[in-house]
């Protein structure tokens, strides 16, 4: 039988074997408009058959993912067979006829050339390189991130390449993010580390990326920030303290808690400023309460927390107990707290020691520091003493050393004063005359007033001179 495809009323005809393949391998649709009442009911009509769409879709199924050029030998190129058809059944040969044949059946090969490779073809570009021609140059960019007023271009592949958050979304062609999380400033950075080779994160906004970082799940750059913010070398005393200043805005408590365990010889030159007195009540409590800072005496956060109070005295005295709770009276020697409780001539400590709590809170410092004096040579004694009446011992600060500092004598020393609020302030604004290089002059002790040189005793002579003994 004879089949023909009809199309603007011209028609051609194929062999039955090659209209059974066909069948087999397109689908059978109506060709709109063919209504030719010649043909068969039985025979299907046709489409026209495209073959350029035919070999994209063939192509789509048997080509693989291109990788990295790493082998030795150039790819080779060479057409991929879509389907074969059908031969054409034999027709019935004359013996007596001489048999003809084609250049294929007679041997020839137009695929095989003779030193072919040898061509010096020009080389391909890199997928990669245009890949990050693209993505630096933002061209085709298909995504949107608005943040407040401001709104960035984006490749959504590398959003999504180094962030969990943005995997987490869909095929949006905008994605809002508020700017109290990230500011615009902060997804910048981000993105820049992105796009970068051998990113270095660096101080000037580390607080504020760690916090973009945090927020859009980029755990490599969390990891990047932490490596340098956990650098107790790089960030002690008053840079430890700055970036405590940063990431209070942020709401940061565990880098806040960190910064605030590596204040030590740089607390005083602290007090002596202004951010001390700008701090919180929660702060300036977590700060007094901590056992790294570094003071000539225990009087000197008595003193810092009578400081802060007064600077606000209306709006901070609900916060006095709280505060003065941080001060450990049971590390202030006997005759210093007896003195305390008698000084009622500066207005400013009176009204703060005046309080009945405080007042016993002088008392009980009082008796653990003559009961440890009465028990100094038999620390077993102060120990079963301590258990029998269930007292705990304060926890010892880090006592430093200041030359400089009028009123910090040794226990012993002939010379030494009863430390005073306006003593103390005037030991403040020589430290702010000094500058802020001062505190790196300071040195830890090991015990409060032990092993530091002192005046020399104004009972003996030069010639017999020598420092003031350990307590």
């Amino acid at each position: 039988m004879e089949n023909r495809i009809f199309k603007n009323n011209e028609s051609f005809a194929y062999p039955e074997t090659i209209s059974s393949e066909l069948e087999k391998n397109f689908r059978v649709m109506d060709y709109p408009g063919n209504s030719d009442s010649s043909v068969p009911s039985e025979i299907p009509k046709f489409r026209p058959i495209q073959l350029n769409k035919l070999t994209k879709n063939a192509s789509k199924s048997v080509s693989a993912e291109t990788n990295r050029i790493k082998c030795s030998s150039p790819t080779k190129i060479l057409p991929k067979k879509i389907f074969e058809l059908a031969e054409e059944p034999e027709e019935k040969k004359d013996n007596s006829m001489v048999e003809e044949k084609t250049l294929i059946e007679i041997g020839f090969n137009p695929n095989k050339i003779d030193d072919w490779d040898e061509i010096e073809q020009p080389i391909k570009q890199n997928l990669y390189g245009l890949l990050k021609d693209m993505i630096d140059n933002y061209t085709k960019t298909n995504v949107q991130i608005q943040i407040g007023d401001a709104t960035f271009n984006c490749h959504m592949m590398v959003l999504q390449c180094y962030s969990d958050f943005f995997m987490e979304c869909s095929n949006e062609a905008v994605i809002q993010i508020p700017p109290e999380r990230v500011t615009p400033q902060a997804f910048m950075m981000v993105y820049d580390w992105m796009l970068s080779t051998e990113p270095s994160v660096q101080r000037e906004g580390i607080v504020e990326l760690f916090n973009a970082a945090n927020f859009l799940k980029i755990k490599g750059l969390v990891d990047q920030c932490w490596v340098c913010l956990d650098d107790d070398i790089r960030f002690k005393e008053d840079t430890a303290f700055l970036l405590y200043l940063d990431s209070r805005n942020y709401g940061l408590e565990t880098l806040q808690h960190l910064m605030m365990t590596r204040i030590c010889k740089f607390f005083l030159t602290l007090v002596a400023s202004k951010d001390f007195l700008l701090l919180s009540a929660k702060e300036v409590c977590t700060l007094l309460s901590s056992n790294f800072i570094g003071v000539n005496c225990e009087v000197e956060i008595l003193m810092s927390a009578v400081r802060w109070l007064n600077y606000n005295w209306s709006d901070r005295q609900c916060h006095m107990l709280d505060v003065i709770k941080c001060v450990r009276f049971g590390l202030m020697p006997p005759w210093m707290l007896v003195a305390l409780g008698r000084d009622i001539d500066c207005e400013e400590v009176h009204k703060v020691i005046d309080n009945p709590i405080v007042k016993k809170l002088i008392e009980d410092g009082l008796s653990y520091s003559t009961t440890q004096l009465c028990h100094s040579n038999n620390v077993e004694s102060f120990v079963a003493f301590m258990e029998r009446y269930k007292l705990t011992k304060p926890i010892e600060r880090q006592w430093i050393c200041d030359q400089e500092c009028v009123f910090h004598h040794r226990t012993d020393c002939p010379n030494r004063l009863y430390i005073t609020y306006k003593s103390f302030l005037e030991y403040l604004e020589m430290i702010r005359i000094k500058g802020k290089d001062h505190w790196k002059t300071l040195h830890v002790n090991q015990q409060e007033g032990v092993n530091f040189q002192c005046c020399l005793p104004k009972t003996i002579s030069a010639s017999d001179s020598q420092d003031c003994t350990q307590r």
